[in-house]
């Protein structure tokens, strides 16, 4: 992302429009923070406070952690505005991590805004699909059951039949082995029609289900507790009758958790879920990550006629004091090498003589240089000792 540094140059007229309304996005979050937390994880304690409107049941904690998380948000957005931080891929990272909540409780709040009856649907479904299933594993098992009673009884006529149609071994008409086949299948009979009996109660009962479930209205947690209550009642002898153990009392989730089981389940993920946690990223954190991705401003930069090294002080001393070498002083290459300072570092002082003093009021004149009387006497170095001159 773009560098902030050069932000600190910010006109008074935009920090009074930029920071006021971060400070708003700011608010928004803290408000969402907060309702989500007071509605799912964090309701207790709650302490009343006298408003205009009425007295306001200000759940603490709930408050405390919305607006610590809100005002440090709010900090790391003026630090990297003031070029204090980057907001780079790692400063976007750390600014997610430390969002993370906050976003988390806007999703909540947000989806649940745009629909109402969200947490009443999901609930009622979950309760509702629990005991449906419970219901449908114990009719199969109990149509199970009749299709095999009704199988037996089958084949138990099907071999007297044949008895008497002389189909087996013994001749036809109704002998000793029909009457055997006969006495089987009235004992089969008489013991199928008490398991038929129990069979048809337990399909009324879940018929009986079946009508409280399209019956109730479930527009509160309340009533959806108490159809729970009575299909729990109407649906133990069903359990009974099919050996299929009654489902656990099923205990509703927060809010919270019950809009991110949706978000997670891939088969309810569609266009609103994904516009919802988009909006609940950017209310966060929407407002820093544009400004930071505005380039700045580029400024122009002025064409050169002289490139090369520019003069420093040092040049400018010279050029106002000028000196003569001998002429046996060595031509010094740029950059110089390790022989040509060693040789300079052998002349006197005597050898590099200053030229007189000349009037600068004119600053076309020509400087004359006066070469010194010593010129050409050189002496050796003593040693320890390294002086270089120019």
């Amino acid at each position: 992302m773009t560098d902030t540094t050069a932000s600190t140059g910010l006109s008074i007229k935009i920090r009074l429009i930029l920071t006021p309304a971060m400070m708003m996005l700011t608010a928004v979050s803290m408000y969402t923070t907060y309702a989500s937390l007071n509605d799912s994880i964090l309701p207790e304690p709650k302490v009343p406070i006298p408003t205009p409107l009425g007295v306001w049941n200000c759940s603490v904690i709930a408050l405390g952690l919305s607006v610590a998380i809100g005002l440090m948000l709010f900090a790391m957005k003026l630090a990297v505005i003031d070029g204090h931080k980057r907001l780079g891929i790692a400063g976007l990272v750390g600014m997610t991590i430390t969002a993370f909540i906050s976003i988390v409780f806007n999703m909540d709040v947000l989806y649940r805004t745009a629909d109402r009856e969200f947490y009443l649907r999901y609930s009622a479904d979950r309760m509702r699909g629990a005991y449906e299933s419970f219901m449908a594993e114990a009719v199969s098992k109990l149509e199970t059951r009749r299709t095999e009673l009704m199988r037996n009884i089958a084949k138990q006529e099907g071999e007297l039949e044949s008895e008497i149609k002389g189909l087996r071994q013994a001749p036809a008409g109704y002998g000793q082995n029909a009457r055997q086949e006969d006495y089987k299948l009235n004992l089969l009979q008489k013991t199928a029609v008490v398991d038929l009996e129990q069979i048809d109660r337990a399909m009324e009962i879940k018929k009986q289900a079946d009508e409280l479930l399209r019956s109730a209205s479930m527009a509160s947690l309340e009533e959806i507790d108490r159809v729970q209550a009575e299909l729990r009642v109407v649906l133990k002898d069903l359990a009974a009758y099919s050996n299929v153990p009654l489902p656990a009392v099923v205990k509703l989730d927060s809010p919270l958790f019950a809009v991110f089981a949706n978000l997670f389940d891939w088969k309810h993920i569609g266009f609103k879920e994904i516009f919802f946690l988009l909006i609940a990223f950017f209310l966060d954190l929407g407002d820093i990550i544009g400004f930071s991705l505005l380039p700045n401003r580029t400024t122009t930069k002025k064409t050169d006629l002289n490139p090369g090294p520019k003069p420093g002080p040092s040049d400018y001393w010279y050029r106002e004091n000028p000196v003569v070498l001998p002429p046996t002083a060595p031509m010094i290459p740029y950059p110089p090498s390790r022989a040509a300072v060693g040789a300079l570092a052998d002349l006197r002082d005597e050898d590099v003589a200053p030229a007189p003093e000349q009037s600068t009021a004119d600053p076309d004149a020509v400087r004359t240089i006066t070469p010194s009387p010593y010129a050409g006497q050189i002496r050796r170095r003593r040693t320890g000792l390294f002086r270089l001159r120019r």
